[in-house]
């Protein structure tokens, strides 16, 4: 079974991930070892703060330092944490957020968001103005999600992908949340996991496995088998 990383902050110097090329192959480097071999880099896109279209040019700058240093065996594909705002929808092409040619794109919300009907109608024209498919990431952030896990069904019903950090699921994470996501998992609501990695100390990439083995104990093997099968298919998308 190939294992997929589908949320890092690897690439060097973008955000408040790896800061230089030296610390990004760290991180690679240590996901390889925990049987990593397919990673999608993920920097944060703030689209309050910066137009797709400066975004989209100082993430290629950061591609192109990492890039010829990829660890031989390892497959990347860039994306990027869309925190969505209204500025996303003024009639700039934002395609370039997407997980390499595919028509996913990782979403971020405020972690205060109640997911009300204005947050919902964001999903909606993703999905059906602009032929996207969103990944919401971490879902275990959102507290109005995890205590009504029926906006989370809403949001499947209207075609989320629903994705969950490995970090939530170490020795270190708190026993009452990892509960209430293996429910969740058991239930059908997570799709894919991701590292979320900024650093060896900032979502240690070393605990993938740790996590990947949590989730197999409570929920079986068959399902961190399907959550790898949602995340090759995206994956696949976009290369």
């Amino acid at each position: 079974m190939q294992l997929y990383d589908m949320h890092s902050h690897i690439l060097p110097g973008i955000d408040d991930g790896a800061p230089s090329v030296e610390k990004s192959l760290v991180i690679l480097n240590e996901l390889k070892k925990q049987g990593v071999t397919n990673v999608c880099l993920t920097p944060h896109f703030y689209t309050n703060e910066i137009s797709a279209e400066d975004f989209a040019a100082q993430r290629q700058h950061a591609i192109d330092k990492l890039m010829p240093h990829i660890p031989d065996g390892m497959k990347v594909v860039v994306g990027a944490e869309v925190y969505v705002t209204r500025y996303m929808f003024n009639g700039d092409d934002f395609s370039c957020a997407c997980y390499g040619n595919s028509n996913y794109i990782l979403t971020e919300f405020a972690y205060t968001s109640q997911f009300s009907s204005h947050t919902m109608e964001y999903f909606v024209k993703l999905t059906e103005n602009y032929n996207m498919i969103p990944v919401l990431t971490h879902v275990e952030r959102y507290p109005a999600l995890i205590n009504d896990p029926s906006i989370i069904g809403e949001l499947k019903d209207m075609g989320v992908i629903i994705q969950t950090n490995t970090n939530s699921y170490t020795k270190k994470a708190s026993f009452f949340s990892k509960l209430k996501l293996i429910k969740l998992i058991k239930g059908g609501y997570i799709d894919v996991i991701g590292s979320d990695a900024h650093s060896l100390t900032h979502n240690d990439p070393r605990t993938f496995t740790e996590a990947l083995d949590f989730i197999s104990a409570k929920c079986g093997q068959s399902t961190v088998r399907k959550m790898m099968s949602n995340a090759e298919e995206i994956f696949n998308s976009a290369l």
